[in-house]
């Protein structure tokens, strides 16, 4: 087994030379060198809006966007880079989600008691806009979804199941595929609030199943 070298890694994020100790990488992580680079060459090199004009640093920062794009992608094990869209965080993914679907007065989200405000107060907020029913799984004693409970509550006015991949308070691990599969065979969607998964493990929306994932770039780099 390769060992893990931790000095070697703390070298990485300049920030750890001040002596600090970080324990809060599950709010914000702190930003290694690498990117710290990366974003300095791009003040530097390219400073330009993407998308919009058709000179040589337009072009590039264009470039530049899109080829983050695809490795978002690649990282993710997405279809295409088609399917990636740049948000400020979770949060506003998840509620680009919540607004973006065309809901009914009968409609019905299935979520969870464990989720963080972000995966919780967008479909309160749709329950108050639309008329949509909310309705919420508990996690076991020790803190673990057991997909049989979402079972029992689908139905064929559900519209979306959301849960969170990895707890942010208790470090839980959501089976997701077994809840993608039942949200599926009642023709739901399933969201994934990919927080704190995707920073700390791999992660490939195509074995999970999800239609639809949230993370934040802040939590990783």
């Amino acid at each position: 087994m390769e060992m893990f070298d931790v000095q070697k890694v703390r070298e990485d994020f300049p920030l750890l030379k001040t002596g600090v100790i970080f324990f809060d990488s599950a709010a914000s992580s702190l930003t290694p060198k690498t990117v710290i680079d990366r974003m300095l060459e791009y003040y530097l090199e390219y400073r330009a809006n993407i998308e919009r004009g058709l000179y040589q640093l337009s072009q590039r920062a264009s470039e530049e966007y899109e080829a983050a794009r695809k490795e978002v992608a690649r990282f993710i094990g997405a279809r295409s880079p088609d399917e990636i869209v740049f948000v400020k965080n979770t949060t506003e993914g998840i509620n680009l989600a919540a607004h973006s679907l065309n809901w009914g007065k009968e409609d019905k989200v299935v979520t969870t008691l464990l989720e963080h405000h972000s995966n919780l107060l967008p479909w309160l907020r749709c329950s108050e806009r639309y008329g949509v029913k909310v309705e919420m799984v508990k996690p076991s004693r020790e803190g673990f979804l057991d997909p049989a409970d979402f079972e029992r509550v689908i139905d064929n006015k559900t519209r979306l199941i959301a849960v969170a991949h990895v707890s942010n308070v208790l470090g839980t691990i959501t089976p997701v595929r077994e809840i993608a599969e039942i949200a599926h065979e009642h023709d739901a969607l399933i969201l994934v609030d990919g927080a704190q998964s995707v920073p700390h493990m791999k992660v490939n929306v195509r074995e999970l199943g999800c239609d639809l994932l949230a993370f934040s770039g802040h939590k990783m780099c």
